[in-house]
């Protein structure tokens, strides 16, 4: 009796720690907010503290501080879910990738696959810059099915040998002919080397 292999969850995406922080970085433009209605409410609802001032202006620095957190508050948890939600394992020679808002998969054996690299960045706004380093990614498609990508390299380094292998492993399990099978050997190849010898100039 045959059985399914076990998933091989890569250790792509945030850190547990990343995760930790993020969340406690978080956690005041959630919860300021969240003070900020209720004390309006409050006030609202105080017959001895009108909600409106005398004149009856509707602007209150609340709102404004509301808006501010809200706007900032609403980036954090954008984050924070992208990154609870971010998974990525090795099926056999089936590539999944879970996202946000939408779940990825293609066979490494039989799709045509392929390696690339995006400029790295760091800082924010006007401090924005290319650090010089790339970040390199596999990125397989089945037929004229979508593309899934996978980066290769995190805050803490390339994914770890055995996963590199396994990836390799998948990618020659399966048969090709013409340019995606040169293709492919040479991914897998790179994908081999990447575990012992992480030079980003191979890509």
């Amino acid at each position: 009796m045959s059985t399914s292999p076990a998933p091989l969850k890569l250790s792509a995406g945030a850190s547990t720690g990343s995760k930790i922080i993020m969340s406690v970085l978080a956690l005041p433009f959630v919860a300021l907010p969240l003070f900020v209605i209720l004390m309006v409410r409050d006030q609202h609802t105080s017959a001895d503290y009108p909600y409106y001032p005398p004149d009856h202006s509707p602007f209150r620095i609340e709102y404004l501080v509301l808006l501010i957190f809200a706007l900032v508050g609403t980036v954090f948890l954008g984050g924070l879910v992208a990154a609870f939600r971010f998974r990525a394992t090795l099926t056999g020679s089936v590539l999944e990738v879970r996202r946000t808002f939408r779940t990825r998969r293609a066979d490494l054996a039989t799709a045509r696959v392929w390696l690339g690299s995006t400029p790295e960045y760091e800082g924010s706004g006007e401090h924005r810059h290319q650090t010089g380093r790339t970040i390199p990614h596999l990125t397989a498609r089945d037929h004229n099915g979508p593309k899934v990508r996978l980066h290769l390299r995190t805050v803490n380094g390339f994914l770890p040998p055995h996963e590199l292998v396994a990836l390799a492993d998948a990618v020659e399990s399966g048969h090709r002919e013409g340019p995606d099978a040169e293709q492919a050997s040479r991914t897998a190849e790179v994908l081999r080397r990447l575990g012992t010898d992480p030079m980003i100039g191979l890509l």
